[in-house]
């Protein structure tokens, strides 16, 4: 329940204050133009990068705004507060992350409508597509909302997430990206199910590694 009460606040200072919104929805834009850029004019071309630009794209604005999601609590003075309520912390990383969940789906929906829109990606299969970024969405905001708070005391917080987290998601992107090729292009669904158990591994992983890790770290 706290970690519910924690995901609706920052969710509503979020939407209040918009600048981490805006900005990432800027960048992302930012990224896919250029990307159009560099793999257009020809139809095929953008059809085949529409994919790799949809989760690249995604990635850098949630590491941006896992970022965000703690510096917060920093600005407001609120982290202590958190960390000084009665019983264990595990709530917090949950709140956190699910806070980082929602603004990934939110990101990610607005991402399917540019991408199809500029790199020519079919929504014919939308529902499969749907379920490759809920799954994949989960992955990523589960080690980004992890290593976000560990380094969120940190100076160079923002270039120490990226290196810390982008190896580890490594293996979500590019499970997620072969998912969406086969979506994409017509790949029996049975190939298509093969990506989602994997990215189901992961996650499973990654959120029970980081949930049972979490007060350990920020305590540290």
């Amino acid at each position: 329940m706290r970690s519910w009460v924690l995901a609706l606040r920052d969710l509503r200072l979020e939407l209040r204050g918009r600048a981490g919104l805006l900005s990432a929805f800027s960048f992302i834009a930012v990224v896919l133009f250029i990307m159009g850029i560099a793999f257009g004019p020809d139809d095929a071309n953008l059809r085949r990068a529409g994919p790799g630009a949809l989760w690249v794209a995604l990635a850098f604005a949630g590491s941006m705004l896992a970022s965000r999601a703690w510096a917060i609590e920093v600005e407001n003075e609120t982290l202590d507060d958190l960390l000084l309520t009665p019983g264990s912390r595990e709530w917090i990383y949950a709140g956190k992350m699910l806070f980082l969940w929602i603004l990934m789906l939110l990101m990610g929906l607005f991402l399917l409508v540019l991408v199809a829109a500029w790199f020519q990606l079919p929504l014919e299969r939308w529902p499969q597509l749907l379920v490759t970024l809920l799954l994949g969405g989960t992955g990523y905001t589960a080690v980004s909302a992890f290593y976000a708070g560990l380094t969120v005391r940190l100076r160079a917080r923002d270039v120490l997430l990226y290196l810390l987290v982008f190896p580890l998601i490594l293996p979500v992107v590019l499970a997620a990206v072969k998912a969406t090729i086969g979506i994409a292009f017509g790949a029996d669904f049975a190939e298509v199910v093969s990506w989602w158990k994997l990215l189901g591994v992961f996650d499973v992983v990654y959120l029970t590694l980081c949930y049972l890790l979490f007060p350990a770290v920020i305590e540290g």
